[in-house]
């Protein structure tokens, strides 16, 4: 049995999310490869969510970028990090290049650790991303703000050099280091269950509209739900953390729901842009009120995508922070449809090409 080792980065759960959608399809469609997963991802998502015959092995690669809450990023504490982390770099590569040649893998995926690439060059086995970026991209962004990063940066885009393939998804820009570049669909996560059923679990009145409050892997501070309280018609589904103090908030756990059904029933994704989150509302043609995070490069090609494949209106930090999104969410709502639909098999695109692969 041919075996794949996938890498998954711990950062938010975007790329858990794809990752495990990506790696569910290639079992169902290939059930000879075996697949196994490194991660330090929410143990609860990748349990949750990833096909049960795949092996998990808990522990990090990368750390992705810092953050205090979903909307503000930690950028120079995250080069010291990142600097820190990478004078471990020969020993990280050493130890996996060694676990990667005792478990006979014979492909490595990653999304996207950059020590994944080089420690499968170590051991002599091909290497291949799925990404819309990598990170030496994001943190090169950084090292502009902040001087003294840049052979940070050149270590990371040095490890990707490694790396045999790109798989790139949708929402990309500048040139990947790795050594080819193949462009897949839109990669996202499909509903199982129809809106109704889910508005009745929900206990969801006739005649309410629903606003799902998505804020991934890192949360939002400060939040007044109390201003939502007074949008009698409306019902808003949080996380635990998150719902208090309004009578129409019902509150979702982590798990509860496949996340893309309650995308569907929603009228309105109110979010940050990331990837996971705004992949889903394209694919699903749920409008999207969002609010910046931070500057991230990334961002600027995700609220791109948005307002040319779905219904988009952007709303400040404050505002959202504040409960003070009715107006804008009656002037989501109002917008037209958007005219362009995007492919959206990524995930069996990919399967299918790792599969030829091996």
């Amino acid at each position: 049995m041919k075996k794949i080792r996938y890498y998954i980065t711990g950062h938010g759960l975007g790329h858990a999310s794809r990752s495990c959608h990506l790696i569910n399809t290639l079992r169902a469609r290939h059930p000879h490869i075996a697949v196994e997963v490194v991660s330090d991802a929410k143990e609860w998502f990748l349990r949750t969510f990833l096909d049960p015959s795949v092996a998990l092995e808990r522990r990090g690669l990368d750390f992705g970028v810092l953050q205090r809450d979903s909307l503000r990023m930690r950028e120079k504490e995250t080069l010291q990090a990142l600097r820190e982390n990478l004078k471990r770099g020969e020993e990280i590569v050493a130890a996996e290049a060694a676990s990667l040649r005792a478990s006979g893998v014979d492909l490595v995926a990653a999304d996207i650790p950059p020590l994944a690439f080089a420690a499968a060059a170590r051991a002599a086995i091909p290497s291949v991303g799925v990404s819309n970026f990598t990170w030496d991209w994001i943190y090169e962004g950084f090292a502009e703000k902040f001087a003294g990063y840049d052979d940070v940066v050149e270590q990371v885009r040095s490890a990707y050099r490694c790396g045999d393939l790109l798989l790139r998804l949708p929402f990309h820009k500048g040139e990947p280091a790795l050594k080819r570049v193949e462009n897949l669909p839109l990669l996202a996560r499909r509903p199982l269950r129809e809106p109704a059923g889910i508005r009745r679990r929900l206990e969801i009145p006739e005649g309410c509209r629903v606003a799902l409050l998505s804020f991934g892997g890192f949360g939002l501070e400060e939040f007044d739900f109390a201003p939502l309280g007074r949008l009698k018609d409306w019902i808003f589904l949080a996380d635990p953390e998150m719902a208090r103090g309004a009578p129409n908030v019902r509150c979702v756990s982590p798990g509860d729901f496949h996340y893309p059904d309650l995308v569907r029933m929603a009228d309105v994704v109110v979010t940050k842009p990331g990837y996971g989150i705004v992949s889903e509302c394209i694919a699903l043609q749920t409008a999207v009120l969002y609010t910046p995070r931070g500057d991230f490069r990334e961002q600027a090609l995700l609220v791109e995508a948005l307002h040319r494949y779905t219904r988009a209106l952007p709303v400040e930090n404050e505002q959202v922070r504040r409960g003070e999104i009715g107006e804008a969410l009656e002037t989501l709502l109002a917008q037209p449809a958007a005219p362009e639909r995007l492919r959206g098999d990524g995930d069996i695109v990919a399967a299918e090409r790792l599969a030829q692969l091996l």
